[in-house]
């Protein structure tokens, strides 16, 4: 008995699997005892040897440890001994022991191989991440890495859409067909459901599931998405939840693992991050682009105040020049006649020299009315500027109408920029439109000045208004609004006048 037992305890294989171990302990048994039936039972699982059950059985529970990890039973006709018993006892242990390491070493493999294919996978994500591929490329890349990793045929991300409900990415997957695809629809998801894809997102469940597990709620998400078995993870970039990602169909008879799971959760983290800072970098190239149309349109800017500024000295210069100055020289001549050794001064020599004196008086005004309107500087002066400049087109034939409805107590720079905003749309009014109606409306707005300026003209095309002579104007009405953070707008067509709008905030209070 004791030769038999130590050749069946040495003929004992820890490094095989389990099942071979349990397979092969049945037959030592048998030759062990001499019976005619052994069986050894592990769990669900049952493993026999010889032909079929006797009449006088006898078991042994196999335990490692504390652990029960199953039994060895064998039967004859005969009754057994109690030698024979005890040597089923020690037989019984050397199993244990054998199952219980070989099942050790197989763990101990799927972790090393499950860790192995982490690996694998970041080093994948890294790869596909820094590929200069698009982002929908990326998680294809992803998938089909995936799918080799865990033996799937198919894996899909699926995207969570405003927090309501997740939708299959059909360009994200890897062996996914239309047919495939058109068995997929939206599914519901949100924080604190009870379903499945809602647990999977939210609450980070890891779902895997095959035809053999008896759960109906698992079996009718198999039946759904039409596939044999399946695993899905949480797809998430820290607290910011993507969706999820989800293999199906494995290529292993006995299905997805554990191991395959923890594949899928490191892709599903990994992609996470890296979707983050894939969004990140184009947030990123959209600032930079909008800091360089920015910065370009500040030089433009620049470029454009510095013609206006020059544009009103040549103009200030002109009027001068051409106006006063000449009226002056006129005046001076006149004087120079009637001063001259033998002439006679006359009542009509005297008029002309006071009427070309008036002229200039006038002219001059207007120059230092453009300059800085005197009414200006008191706090309620911005409407009785305005009126006067609207004054000065009954000169060239234009009727005018004035609404005004702001606070007196606006600060001399907002009075400033408005009436400026004003002159410049008038002035546009006097030189170019032929009209013979204007209207002006001031009127309080979200915190601000709304100005309007409406006239009756020939109008033009808004398009085009940078390539009309003398419209630099317009320019210089845009760019002031634009500079004190506040909007401008033009509607003019042909035949049907011209429509300037531009909003100024304003401080509310007069600064001392």
């Amino acid at each position: 008995m004791l030769d038999r037992l130590h050749a069946a305890t040495s003929a004992l294989d820890a490094s095989a699997e389990p099942d071979r171990v349990a397979e092969k302990a049945a037959a030592l048994a048998l030759r062990l005892t001499h019976s005619d039936h052994a069986r050894v039972t592990l769990g669900d699982r049952v493993f026999e040897a010889g032909g079929p059950p006797a009449t006088t059985p006898t078991s042994t529970d196999l335990r490692a440890g504390n652990r029960t990890l199953g039994q060895i039973a064998v039967s004859r006709e005969a009754t057994y001994n109690e030698t024979e018993r005890q040597a089923l006892g020690i037989f019984a242990s050397h199993v244990a022991i054998a199952i219980d390491s070989a099942d050790r070493l197989r763990s101990s493999e799927r972790v090393e191989r499950a860790h192995e294919q982490a690996v694998e996978v970041l080093l994948a994500v890294s790869s596909h991440a820094v590929s200069g591929q698009t982002l929908a490329n990326f998680y294809s890349r992803l998938a089909r890495t995936v799918g080799e990793l865990v033996g799937a045929q198919r894996v899909l991300f699926w995207r969570l859409s405003d927090g309501q409900a997740l939708a299959p990415m059909s360009a994200a997957g890897f062996g996914v067909d239309r047919e495939f695809l058109a068995r997929l629809g939206p599914t519901p998801c949100a924080p604190g459901r009870e379903d499945l894809a809602s647990r999977v997102v939210y609450d980070d469940l890891i779902f895997r599931a095959g035809r053999a597990d008896e759960s109906a709620e698992f079996g009718y998400v198999l039946d759904v998405l039409g596939v044999d078995n399946a695993i899905s993870v949480p797809w998430r970039a820290g607290e910011e939840r993507l969706g999820l990602v989800a293999a199906y169909d494995s290529r292993r008879p006995d299905g997805f693992s554990r191991e395959d799971t923890w594949v899928l959760q490191k892709a599903g983290l990994a992609a996470g991050l890296v979707t983050r800072l894939w969004h990140t970098q184009e947030d990123l190239y959209k600032t930079v682009e909008r800091l360089t149309k920015v910065d370009g349109a500040r030089q433009m800017l620049l470029k454009n105040m510095t013609t206006v500024v020059e544009k009103e000295r040549k103009r200030f210069v002109s009027e001068l020049h051409d106006d006063a100055l000449q009226k002056l020289t006129a005046a001076e001549l006149q004087l120079e006649r009637l001063t001259v050794e033998g002439s006679t001064a006359d009542a009509d020599a005297f008029a002309t020299a006071r009427n070309l004196l008036e002229q200039t008086e006038t002219a001059l005004r207007r120059v230092v009315f453009d300059v800085r309107p005197p009414a200006l500087e008191e706090p309620d002066g911005l409407a009785q500027s305005i009126r006067d400049r609207l004054a000065m087109l009954r000169a060239a034939g234009v009727h005018h109408e004035l609404v005004v409805d702001i606070p007196d107590d606006l600060s001399p720079d907002d009075r400033t920029m408005i009436f400026r905003e004003v002159a410049e749309a008038v002035g546009n009014v006097e030189r170019h439109s032929r009209a013979t109606q204007v209207k002006v409306s001031l009127t309080s707005e979200e915190g601000g000045v709304l100005g309007v300026v409406e006239d009756n003209g020939r109008g033009f095309v808004v398009a085009e208004r940078t390539n009309l002579p003398g419209h630099l104007g317009l320019l210089a009405l845009r760019e002031r609004a634009l500079m004190a953070g506040g909007r401008y707008k033009i509607e003019s067509r042909p035949g049907a006048g011209t429509r300037i709008e531009f909003w100024i905030p304003v401080e509310g209070k007069v600064t001392a």
